[in-house]
């Protein structure tokens, strides 16, 4: 009896057609990931030089914005904002400390440096107070267990003569018995210490320093006052 070969030949068939199928499907989807591809390189290309052209336009803009406040006032922004960093560096030991005996050192670093009759460190670096008690004779500023913070800083200029500046900051800090109290600074009361000092220096040359510092005048607020 001869075997029937017509399901074979169909089943062959259906197959062949099936498998130009996929490989066609296969090939049309590969083009289109490829022209996606390139699409997605295109515009990431376009993205970038955009980003590129923005930033070159901020750049341009802040320097235009610069050059102006420069020609209006005499004064450079960048160097106002590097005398600013420099003297909170300069600052922050004063209203920093935690004992009397970082007290005095940081007091002594300031004398060293300013002078002891000078007006900053007549205000705000005073002789601690010692204090008789059963142990012995104990600083004022660990008898109280005072602590302060230095919290902000904001410098603003008042004359200039060329890169030598005089500049008035305004010193906030926070005087406490514990550091868990500065988890909430908002709850704490802050003190004031207003200070001229002037930026003198060619910053370029890395001499760039800040001098002739004092307390401002009719301001005498101190820190151990209380």
């Amino acid at each position: 009896m001869r075997k029937n070969r017509k399901p074979f030949w169909i089943t062959m068939t259906v197959g062949l057609i099936l498998v130009v199928l996929t490989l066609f499907t296969y090939s049309k989807n590969l083009n289109q990931i490829k022209k996606l591809d390139a699409e997605y390189t295109k515009l990431s290309s376009q993205l970038n030089q955009t980003e590129q052209d923005i930033a070159a336009k901020q750049d341009e803009v802040t320097s235009e914005k610069a050059e102006s406040v420069k020609k209006v006032t005499g004064l450079d922004p960048e160097l106002i904002q590097s005398d600013s960093t420099e003297a909170e560096k300069y600052f922050v030991a004063a209203f920093s400390w935690s004992n009397g005996t970082e007290y005095e050192g940081v007091r002594n670093q300031y004398i060293e440096s300013l002078g002891e009759d000078n007006s900053f460190t007549k205000t705000y670096l005073p002789p601690d107070t010692k204090i008789e008690t059963n142990e012995g004779m104990l600083s004022f500023i660990d008898f109280k267990k005072l602590r302060t913070t230095m919290d902000s800083i904001y410098v603003v200029p008042i004359t200039a003569e060329g890169n030598r500046v005089r500049y008035v900051a305004f010193v906030q800090y926070i005087m406490h018995k514990d550091g868990s109290d500065l988890a909430n600074t908002d709850a704490l009361e802050r003190s004031e210490a207003i200070i001229e000092f002037t930026a003198a220096g060619n910053p370029a040359e890395g001499d760039r320093r800040i001098t002739e510092v004092s307390a401002r005048a009719g301001y005498s607020a101190g820190l151990l006052d209380n």
